[in-house]
């Protein structure tokens, strides 16, 4: 029988799940519960388990804080994360770190128990099996030259089994989900001779040399921590494997905390990135020095496009988008460069120079970030070093519309969000957006959009429930 420790804050999730799902009838027994990750770790010292089943957000100690340690103290444990939908940031970072499968709350229903616990017992046979095909001989002479290949699956949603199929050289062993190793460096099915990288654009392959006087356990371990912390803004396209001496990265000062998100936001959320190369490699540098954890880089980056879509709407032809997940450094700075592109692009206008297009769209992104204390055209002239009338002229024929119903169509577009994602009081969205009357604000919005802030927001939730 398959041992289960479930892990969860809410008692009736777990006593739910205890009685409801066929445990036995798929070969598992419930040897024990615990209500956060601080406790489950105590049990596991005591007890043998050989699956972890855990929610995410819990107090004390999270699941992702605990799956660190279990992945580390308990390689040998496999792990299913509990979650709820808004989690699915969380759920990519677990899986990243060696979780097997997930298990929605929302989706649990009576049908759907046995192919759940089928499915997470497949999941377990199938590591198993790998683990079995495993020779002694290599096992035994696990890192016998100080030095071992390894290839990192980067993308948690696809299927490792597909990505072994066509980048994990034949002969290596896969040491958990998604992380496979072997002493030397063997061909796959598609190398030539002479090639000396996994050919599937899903796999990085790592070399770490140095290893000598290190045991199998503080390997893996290191092999982990690389593949958690580094592998992101280390792997890129190219014809050799990345190179770790494990010596020099041991000794590396990994402690790092966490930055403030406004600086970041602030300078990204301005325009000299755009048009001015200096500025973009000096900020790009710069936010590479951070070593943000990929999930966090994805999050703020997601909340910057749609500034970015708010600020450049009368120029650009389809919105900025990102995607939920960026496997590499390498594939967000492809993104950067494609979008500060498409916005240099779209935003050239021939009859302006660079400096004068510059001012502009600082005026643009002033004037968006002061929307609940709109600035006048003679004081935002000023701050972008233009005289009053320029300034009105130049903005006119470069954004299509005159300063004045900008801020007004930007405050309304702002004032429509509000309605869509909150339920706070007219009043105060309208506060929120400059204005101070509510009445006034009402017919205003009525003008733009032809009825009230009430029926508009009574429209959407309409809508949304359709």
């Amino acid at each position: 029988m398959i041992r289960v420790l479930i892990v969860d804050d809410d008692k009736l999730v777990r006593k739910g799940l205890i009685s409801s799902m066929p445990w036995q009838a798929c070969g598992m027994e419930i040897v024990g519960e615990a209500n956060n990750g601080e406790n489950a770790l105590k049990f596991l010292e005591q007890h043998h388990v050989e699956l972890l089943i855990t929610d995410l957000a819990m107090p004390v100690m999270s699941g992702i804080e605990l799956i660190r340690i279990v992945r580390d103290q308990y390689p040998d444990m496999q792990i299913v994360v509990l979650s709820l939908h808004q989690d699915f940031e969380y759920i990519q970072e677990a899986l990243r770190l060696g979780a097997i499968d997930y298990i929605a709350k929302t989706q649990l229903e009576q049908e759907q128990f046995e192919e759940v616990l089928g499915r997470i017992v497949k999941l377990m046979g199938r590591k198993a099996g790998a683990k079995g095909k495993a020779a002694q001989p290599e096992e035994e002479a696990f890192a016998a030259n100080g030095s071992l290949h390894v290839y990192y699956a980067l993308n948690p949603d696809e299927d490792p089994a597909s990505a072994s199929q066509q980048g994990i050289p034949a002969g290596a062993v896969e040491a958990e989900p998604g992380i496979w190793y072997a002493n030397t460096q063997p061909q796959t099915k598609s190398q030539s001779k002479t090639a000396t990288q996994a050919s599937h654009p899903n796999i990085a392959h790592v070399h770490f040399h140095g290893l000598t006087g290190m045991d199998r356990k503080s390997i893996l371990q290191l092999v982990r921590a690389y593949g958690r912390q580094d592998l992101f803004y280390h792997h890129a396209p190219s014809a050799r494997p990345i190179q770790i001496d494990a010596t020099e990265y041991n000794a590396q000062d990994k402690e790092s905390g966490s930055p403030p998100l406004d600086p970041i936001k602030e300078k990204w959320g301005a325009a000299d990135w755009i048009y001015t190369d200096a500025v973009f490699q000096a900020q790009l540098t710069e936010l590479k020095s951070l070593k943000l954890p990929p999930v966090r880089l994805a999050r703020i980056f997601y909340s910057l496009s749609d500034e970015w879509n708010r600020l450049y709407q009368t120029i650009l032809a389809e919105p900025i988008t990102i995607e939920d997940f960026f496997a590499s450094w390498y594939s967000f700075e492809q993104w950067l460069l494609e979008v500060r592109e498409r916005i240099s692009r779209a935003a050239a206008k021939p009859l302006f120079s660079p400096e004068i297009q510059n001012s502009i769209v600082k005026a643009m992104s002033l004037a968006q970030q002061h929307i609940s204390n709109p600035i006048s055209s003679a004081e935002i002239a000023q701050m972008v070093n233009m005289s009053g009338s320029y300034f009105s002229q130049c903005f006119k024929q470069y954004v299509g519309q005159t300063y004045t119903d900008y801020v007004r169509d930007i405050r309304i577009e702002r004032a429509k969000e509000y309605l869509r994602s909150t339920t706070r009081t007219i009043q105060w969205i309208a506060e929120q957006i400059g204005y101070s009357d509510e009445k006034y604000f009402s017919r205003l919005f009525r003008e733009h959009a032809g009825i009230l802030p009430s029926e508009y927001r009574q429209q959407s939730a309409d809508s949304q429930r359709k």
